[in-house]
């Protein structure tokens, strides 16, 4: 009996100090994640204002004028075109340097920390740099006036503004590129002597050694690249400043709820961007688990 009450007594004080240890991190969640979560959803139901204490209930009424707004559903296409623009540029990429820097060259470590240095660099100096890069005069244009071709003012045009930002995108793109090199070095070499024993190529090395082995990742990387794709903000709002077809979601959120100061409307436009991103991962996980190959 004395043995087993020193074991409680043992296992309560472990439990005390596990969440003693927790605790910062317990505190830190509820009180910079958790509640403001959940009180984004009660502001969404009232008519709160930055410019006003008191609020009064509006039950639903704020979803149903969002619902029937055009210029809603107008900043929703326009975040979807660069949804599906931006992911697949990214991935596409991200693999493709990947595979280069996985192949047994000299120096290829050198290599893999220049590609991840840009994810380093703040975005106020990304953002100078690409007005350099994607400017009217910018170099990206006088290198294409170099084969007679006029390029646009990439950041100053309504059909270049999303393609733009898009392939600003892709400069930061060493955090994916880490994680499909992960994937990359985890792939069995015998699997590659067997197509080679049978004759195969590069083409049937990656199309059936490579892409099925790195697929739970590629569906991860395109799961995460989407969340984040929906939530872009600091990007349009500095260079464009939200025109050319670049009020996406997220700089719409943040301008009606603190440039117009309708806090409780953009509560309720935040909740429906949630509805829609859900929708997208609820898409991407029913299709990781038809198509991801995972070797168990």
């Amino acid at each position: 009996m004395k043995w087993k009450k020193k074991a409680g007594k043992k296992k309560r004080k472990e439990a005390v100090m596990g969440y003693l240890f927790a605790a910062p991190w317990l505190i830190g969640f509820v009180v910079l994640m958790a509640f403001p979560l959940f009180y984004s959803l009660y502001l969404s139901f009232t008519n709160a204002t930055t410019t006003s204490m008191s609020t009064q209930w509006r039950g639903i009424s704020y979803y149903k004028t969002i619902l029937a707004d055009p210029v809603f559903w107008g900043s929703v296409g326009n975040t979807l075109k660069f949804v599906l623009l931006s992911v697949p540029l990214n991935l596409l990429f991200s693999l493709y340097l990947a595979l280069l820097l996985n192949a047994k060259v000299p120096g290829r470590k050198l290599f893999r920390a220049l590609y991840y240095i840009p994810t380093l660099v703040t975005i106020v100096a990304v953002v100078y740099l690409w007005r350099q890069l994607l400017g009217s005069s910018g170099v990206i244009n006088q290198v294409l006036s170099w084969f007679g071709i006029t390029g646009p003012d990439w950041f100053h045009d309504y059909t270049w503004a999303t393609p733009g930002l898009a392939i600003m995108g892709m400069w930061s793109v060493g955090g994916t590129v880490v994680i499909f090199l992960s994937a990359l070095t985890d792939v069995p070499v015998e699997l590659y002597e067997a197509v080679s024993v049978d004759g195969g190529g590069w083409f049937t090395k990656f199309f059936h050694v490579t892409l099925p082995m790195v697929s739970p990742i590629l569906f991860y990387n395109l799961l995460t690249a989407t969340i984040a794709a929906f939530q872009i903000f600091v990007q349009p709002m500095l260079m464009t400043g939200g025109d050319y077809n670049t009020n996406y979601l997220g700089y719409s959120i943040y301008t009606t709820g603190f440039t117009v100061g309708r806090q409780g409307y953009a509560s309720a436009m935040s909740w429906i961007m949630l509805t829609i991103v859900g929708a997208f991962v609820l898409v991407i996980q029913l299709a990781r688990k038809k198509w991801a190959f995972y070797n168990d």
